[in-house]
């Protein structure tokens, strides 16, 4: 498989994925600010004020179009933000003369069924003269969040035939643009030295999400001009081929181990863009910093001419770096030119003994696990390099989760059959929330660990039960490259496919690996032999018993789903331990017992029917 830019849309889109791989919709819009990912600015000064231009403040300027339906579903200019469920959560365009009007597209709000065609243009009434200008760039201020549907720019010499213009094509699946990002149209080849240029806004979609634009002019394309995109340090682009055989993706790992970087080191690759008239020997740079602030590596591409024939390709830095020791590095990549600098993105990996995840550590939406309609999957793609033992699976529980309820890690290996389900492998016993575990990471152990290979890809997931009332949600951070993360729909009906069928996700799960051995269980500190709960389930009363054990000081608790004690009792004591305790004057339901003494606790879900 070959990753180059031009194919991005089909990667992002229509990568390898499972039996019945359709997408869902999601309310949580993910943030783009990162503590992980991000770009500085760097101003183009050399950028040309524009010769026309438009707030949108006057909507009769415009003509909406709606060929699909006859105008029921149209573009609006207002100051409304989108109304749909799942366009709602992304709120109103932020641009720069918002409050007097913008343009919008609410395909969710609009739509009626997923077998809905949408096919509308926002068109500017009057020509606009540009024979002035050999090279003309069209800007507008945009907010998109893309699910089926395509956004275009049209223009025309004679407004009769359209020259089309795909933007935000870089986004997959349920990404969304910055609010706002301002976008920038090379239409030279349609509208240069013309006296008369007409352009129109056009959304073709099925039951999608919504796109907003606003302050539109239009401006000579700069002579020198250049940016950059999709920049990884995974390999993503190009050195994936060099490593593991060219069997696993190259993703961007935050959370790295000096096991797997012995084998897949960092690799610095951007996408460069000539935005300008002028042709440009554009060449890719790197630069890694320590947490102490010092420079510990640099690198750079070969160069190569990005004109106006071939503005846009995919670069890599000749060197990789393999870090010598621990710690946190913030990796710096940016293009230059003949007479361009590009705006820097900036990485952070943080490597470490054990811990390896693809996640930004910073909670950007959540996925449903334990539901009323079912107990779903969700996994992250995990790609090893050098044999490991995965001893645990690190989880981040979302604040909206309930103490006392079930979960369970299970880790599958993906097929290299692109159309098969991943393979079952392992699963833990159920791990119980408690009420320090809700917001918050959670390690959940594999019985003896389980051996994980070279060259193998494993997807590593979190399962639930399902529940009376939505119990148990895990939080996403990150946006997936490709699509590598999953949630089985175990009854749900998130999408048209069947029961147990996988879905894509376009955010990445906070579902981590660990390498580290446990040190002995903290249960042998309190029992030597035999901890009893019975009978469980129960109707309220029940008995704990502990053979066996140290001298020490127990503390009996019981709690409920909201983390109140609805039962308490401490003894000092040795050898045994045999308690009854009545529940039977509460509600029926799960609670929780915690058995401690002054080094550890036990914990058991209780079910009272």
């Amino acid at each position: 498989m070959k990753k180059i830019y031009l194919s991005i849309c089909a990667i992002l889109v229509a990568a390898p994925s499972f039996a019945q791989q359709n997408d869902v919709r999601t309310v949580e819009c993910s943030d783009n600010t990162s503590k992980f990912h991000w770009y500085t600015s760097n101003e183009n000064t050399s950028k040309a004020p524009p010769f026309w231009s438009d707030d949108l403040s006057d909507a009769s300027l415009w003509t909406m179009t709606d060929y699909a339906h006859a105008g029921t579903q149209n573009w609006v200019i207002g100051t409304a933000a989108p109304t749909g469920q799942y366009s709602a959560p992304m709120g109103a365009i932020a641009s720069s003369t918002a409050a007097n009007g913008f343009a919008m597209y609410d395909s969710d709000a609009l739509a009626t069924s997923a077998a809905n065609a949408q096919d509308a243009t926002l068109s500017f009434n009057n020509s606009i003269d540009c024979s002035a200008y050999q090279y003309v760039n069209l800007s507008f201020e945009s907010y998109h969040r893309k699910f089926q549907d395509s956004v275009f720019v049209e223009v025309s010499n004679d407004n009769v035939n359209w020259d089309r213009y795909e933007v935000h094509a870089d986004l997959g699946v349920n990404d969304q643009s910055n609010n706002f990002e301002e976008v920038s149209v090379n239409i030279s080849a349609t509208a240069g030295n013309q006296p008369t240029v007409w352009f129109r806004f056009r959304y073709e979609g099925q039951w999608d999400y919504a796109w907003m634009l606003d302050d539109v002019s239009l401006a000579e394309t700069p002579d020198n001009a250049a940016s950059i995109s999709d920049a990884v340090q995974g390999g993503w682009w190009v050195n994936y081929l060099n490593v593991a055989g060219g069997l696993l993706a190259g993703f961007d790992f935050t959370f790295q181990t000096p096991s797997q970087l012995a084998v897949n080191p960092y690799s610095f690759e951007a996408v460069l863009h000539n935005d300008g008239v002028g042709a440009q020997n554009m060449m890719l740079n790197s630069e890694v910093f320590d947490d102490q602030g010092n420079s510990v590596f640099t690198s750079t591409s070969n160069t190569m001419v990005l004109d106006m024939s071939h503005s846009v390709d995919t670069f890599a830095c000749n060197n990789t770096f393999t870090p010598t020791s621990n710690g946190v590095y913030e990796m710096r990549i940016w293009g230059t030119g003949d007479s361009v600098v590009t705006d820097t993105a900036v990485l952070v990996s943080i490597v470490n003994d054990h811990v390896y995840g693809r996640d930004w550590d910073q909670v950007a939406g959540s996925r449903g696990v334990a539901r009323d309609c079912g107990g779903m999957v969700v996994g992250t793609t995990l790609d090893i390099y050098d044999n490991e033992t995965v001893y645990a699976l690190q989880v981040h529980i979302d604040d909206e989760s309930a103490v006392g309820t079930a979960l369970y890690v299970a880790l599958y290996e993906n097929s290299t059959d692109p159309a098969a389900d991943p393979i079952f492998m392992t699963q833990s016993d159920d791990y119980i929330l408690t009420a320090n575990d809700i917001d918050n990471w959670i390690s959940v152990p594999f019985d003896g660990g389980w051996d994980v290979f070279a060259e193998t890809s494993y997807l590593a997931a979190v399962g639930g039960y399902a529940s009376p009332t939505d119990t148990f949600k895990v939080n996403l951070s990150g946006n997936s490259q490709g699509a590598t993360c999953w949630i089985q729909d175990n009854g749900c009906s998130i999408g048209s496919g069947a029961f147990g069928d996988w879905y894509w996700l376009s955010d990445i799960p906070m579902i981590r690996m660990s390498f580290e051995q446990p040190t002995p269980s903290s249960v042998e500190n309190v029992i030597s032999r035999e901890f009893n709960v019975y009978p469980n389930p129960n109707n309220g009363i029940f008995t704990v018993e502990l053979n066996n054990i140290k001298a020490d000081d127990y503390k009996i608790l019981v709690t409920n789903v909201l983390g109140q004690e609805v039962y308490v009792s401490t003894e000092k004591t040795s050898t045994l331990i045999s308690e009854k305790i009545d529940l039977s004057d509460l509600s029926k339901g799960v609670y929780m017992l915690e058995v401690s003494n002054s080094e550890s606790t036990i914990t058991e879900k209780i079910i009272v029917e």
